[in-house]
């Protein structure tokens, strides 16, 4: 999706928000809607809203952002989109080891841990930007025959400013807005990388 799909994918956001009688203030509503808009980026406009119908379908409460990219149609198993890598089998070993791991992993030792005095926190598996676009990196996964967002092991700087992030967010949430942390919470199987287990 591109900025110009918001105001569409807005109406539907909301339309499906009604009809879970999510209750938020609407200031807590909009940042969610663009909380949720953000992790579809990759997908296209019309995949995010066939989507929202099946979670309107299927779920029992508004739907997790895990839920809802999980009803994203499905690759088809002879078939490659075009614009989406598919991920070498290399990537694919570690990504499906990160979600064993629940995207998080040992400490770190590296020269990279080291020199940013971070050796004493779990390394994080996070989403690969495409700072170009200001997005995420979707690729193919073949062995689950889906497309998710690509990612690596976070060291040094990048795992510092990782957890400078998380607790700002945290921080800020916690203060104002329990119930859109309450909302955005994944189940641990389902939870994409950068996301944490709290």
């Amino acid at each position: 999706m591109i900025d110009e799909d918001f105001g569409t994918f807005d109406r539907a956001f909301r339309r499906l928000s009604g009809a879970f009688r999510i209750k938020l203030k609407p200031v807590a509503l909009d940042e969610l809607a663009k909380i949720y808009f953000k992790a579809f980026e990759g997908a296209r406009l019309g995949d995010v809203l066939t989507a929202g119908r099946t979670c309107l379908a299927e779920c029992r409460k508004f739907p997790t952002v895990a839920e809802w990219l999980d009803a994203l149609p499905k690759v088809a198993q002879t078939g490659v989109e075009n614009d989406v890598r598919v991920m070498v089998a290399d990537e694919v070993f570690e990504y499906h080891r990160a979600m064993r791991l629940h995207y998080e992993d040992e400490p770190c030792t590296c020269l990279m841990c080291q020199a940013a005095h971070i050796t004493g926190k779990p390394l994080r598996f996070v989403p690969n930007e495409l700072p170009e676009i200001s997005a995420f990196e979707y690729a193919h996964d073949l062995e689950r025959k889906r497309v998710v967002i690509a990612g690596h092991w976070a060291h040094g700087e990048e795992l510092v400013r990782w957890y400078g992030a998380r607790a700002h967010f945290m921080n800020l949430g916690a203060k104002t807005q329990p119930k859109v942390l309450a909302l955005m919470r994944l189940p641990p199987r389902e939870r994409e990388p950068g996301e944490d287990d709290e």
